[in-house]
């Protein structure tokens, strides 16, 4: 670790001076990003790209507590137009492109439509472009630094995701009511939920190059990596995001002995998980966790269960086609008050709901068609793909991040959706391989020739 941020130091120099800037210079700060941007890519740091995105997207969600000033709202719309210009400026460079966007673009394609019904029109196409380009532009930047760089690229993602993780940590002793919500941490993350979620795709992402190439991380570094995730996973205070968690490192182990077996033992928490859910108060009072499960919010699941409810009286305006992107927030905002009221603050809580608001169930069927075909052929080259899938759609039940682009969430989802389905890197150890052989063949045709 120390090793990286020695070597890293000029590029989280300048993530240090763009926080320094939005903080003193306030708009003119603006100005600064691009400049860095376009100065990484004439130095060909397309890996420093990436991952300036991705530490953009955590700073542009960021608690107002932290930061009233924050520049990062609006620069992460820049930040990826950028990225798709230099993407298309240097596409011979890119090419092959990844997969991941071709698989989804039904979908992208379905979702200009339910704009028709949309009442925030403006917005609405802004974020049907982001979404699109987010998806173009992640799994193209994650394949080509894989290319360029191997798995050294994906030992300093790793690092610097963790880095994100103890930044909050540090902050944690600087300034402690900074980072905390109603007992709750949330580290630089905007809330509690948000560094949760962000714990449990990094935990999915970090033990699937963990098992992809058991030699990239000695136990010291495993250690520490997954020691950060759990310690601010459990500081969050999330009980979803620990119940996905706990969830891919169950079904990971049944799924890599036999997929029929994953799939059986699935069923078989499905029924339990019913017989649970009916005892859980009863269970946690048993075994004294109590504040860490938030018992006075069990019940009523922290007033998820009302907004669900709400929102599916609502979806039943749009339960064919949807009203395009945004429409579960204009919708529920325009009813914030009432929700307040109830005990409710915030969105749908449920991608899957939120999903409906906005493509419909027509949009619901090819999103999810794309979305199940990648997992399911990754698993025939990555077993522990299945598991990963069934955390994620585990953890969207109860947050709608699956349905924003700009947020520190999904860009990490592409991640793990361009590792598992990109042969380059699924099927490294058999071109290493057949490389290896090619060499050895070489060695002794040009043996042979000389004798």
């Amino acid at each position: 670790m120390l090793d990286y941020l020695r070597s890293e130091i000029q590029f989280l120099g300048i993530v240090l001076l763009w926080v320094i800037a939005s903080f003193f210079l306030g708009p003119i700060g603006y100005a600064l990003l691009p400049l860095t941007l376009l100065a990484m890519k004439g130095r060909e740091q397309y890996p420093d790209l990436l991952m300036g995105f991705l530490i953009v997207l955590v700073l542009s969600d960021i608690n107002k507590a932290l930061w009233i000033n924050n520049i990062f709202k609006n620069a992460k719309n820049i930040y990826v137009v950028l990225l798709t210009m230099f993407l298309f400026m240097e596409r011979l460079r890119f090419a092959p492109f990844s997969k991941v966007f071709t698989i989804f673009l039904p979908f992208f394609i379905y979702s200009i439509f339910p704009l028709v019904y949309s009442s925030e029109l403006a917005t609405g196409i802004q974020k049907t472009l982001s979404y699109a380009l987010l998806y173009l532009v992640v799994p193209n930047y994650v394949l080509y630094n894989f290319r360029k760089q191997g798995w050294h690229f994906f030992r300093n993602l790793i690092f610097f995701m963790t880095v994100i993780l103890v930044a909050g940590l540090i902050l944690r002793f600087i300034s402690p009511g900074s980072t905390y919500i109603m007992g709750r941490f949330h580290g630089i993350f905007g809330n509690p939920n948000g560094i949760a979620i962000y714990c449990v795709l990094f935990f999915l992402l970090a033990s699937i190059l963990n098992s992809m190439n058991p030699d990239l991380f000695t136990w010291k570094e495993r250690l520490f990596i997954f020691g950060m995730i759990f310690y601010s996973l459990i500081l969050s205070g999330s009980r979803a995001s620990l119940a996905a968690t706990l969830l891919y490192v169950a079904f990971n182990r049944f799924f890599a002995y036999s997929p029929f077996l994953g799939f059986v033992v699935l069923l078989a928490v499905v029924g339990v998980s019913e017989v649970v859910s009916q005892n859980l108060a009863l269970i946690v009072t048993a075994l004294g966790v109590e504040d860490f499960f938030r018992l006075k919010t069990l019940e009523d699941g922290s007033g998820r269960y009302f907004a669900w409810q709400f929102a599916w009286e609502k979806i039943q305006d749009y339960i064919v086609f949807g009203g395009g992107f945004a429409n579960d927030e204009t919708i529920m905002r325009r009813h914030y008050d009432y929700l307040e009221k109830m005990g409710h603050q915030g969105g749908v809580h449920n991608s899957y709901l939120s999903m409906w608001f906005n493509f419909g169930l027509v949009g619901i069927l090819i999103y999810f068609r794309s979305f199940f075909l990648l997992f399911i052929k990754a698993s025939k080259q990555a077993s522990m793909s299945l598991a990963a899938m069934f955390a994620i759609l585990f953890s969207i039940n109860y947050e709608s991040w699956l349905v924003g682009s700009l947020n520190p969430y999904t860009i990490v989802l592409l991640m793990i959706m361009t590792v598992l389905s990109e042969e380059e890197i699924t099927g490294w150890r058999a071109t290493d391989e057949e490389e290896a052989t090619s060499d050895e063949l070489t060695v002794q045709v040009e043996a042979k020739a000389s004798v």
